[in-house]
């Protein structure tokens, strides 16, 4: 068989078997992808554990995401159950700076506030503030801006806080009861 007999037999060969595949219809491919969506999270309280918050922000400076912790949870928030610890015009940080794995938060001297005298029965309802838990609401909410920014594990990071020129202390982030995500 001559090479232009056999050239001729493939094509044929190929033109007969086709490909196996039968035409569809166009199908529609649903919704595009959507890639990583940059969130700033925040630290509020459920129950007596810090609980994460997410918000569809792409990552505000650490001033900007302390001030979004202390203007509370929002409506939607509160009725998921979580509320703030955070005393607002007391905890409000009057200076904040930060490095890597840094962060200091200068709270200003607590304004005494007068408390007026409640009868027995009102008195039990009141319930106090867990100091714990606002500290962690700070430090968990600073690490982990910090932390995204540099690629870090917010446990890494240590926030240390203080108030009036008194150091309450150094806190990480693991240190505080938190709620499963």
């Amino acid at each position: 068989m001559n090479t232009r007999m056999m050239a001729c037999a493939l094509a044929l060969a190929s033109a007969v078997s086709g490909c196996g595949i039968s035409p569809t219809r166009v199908m529609d491919g649903g919704e595009p992808a959507v890639g990583f969506q940059p969130s700033t999270r925040l630290y509020f309280v459920s129950g007596a554990r810090l609980r994460a918050v997410s918000r569809p922000l792409p990552w505000p400076p650490l001033r900007e995401t302390l001030d979004l912790l202390l203007a509370g949870p929002s409506s939607e928030e509160r009725r998921q159950g979580v509320r703030t610890e955070l005393a607002p015009g007391t905890d409000t940080p009057s200076k904040v700076t930060s490095d890597t794995a840094m962060v200091r938060i200068f709270l200003a001297a607590p304004i005494p506030v007068p408390v007026p005298s409640l009868a027995p029965r009102e008195a039990a309802q009141v319930r106090p503030r867990d100091q714990n838990l606002w500290l962690g609401q700070l430090t968990c909410t600073a690490a982990s801006a910090v932390a995204t920014r540099s690629n870090l594990d917010p446990d890494a990071v240590t926030v240390t806080i203080q108030r009036g020129g008194a150091e309450l202390g150094s806190f990480r982030c693991s240190e505080f009861p938190r709620a499963p995500e």
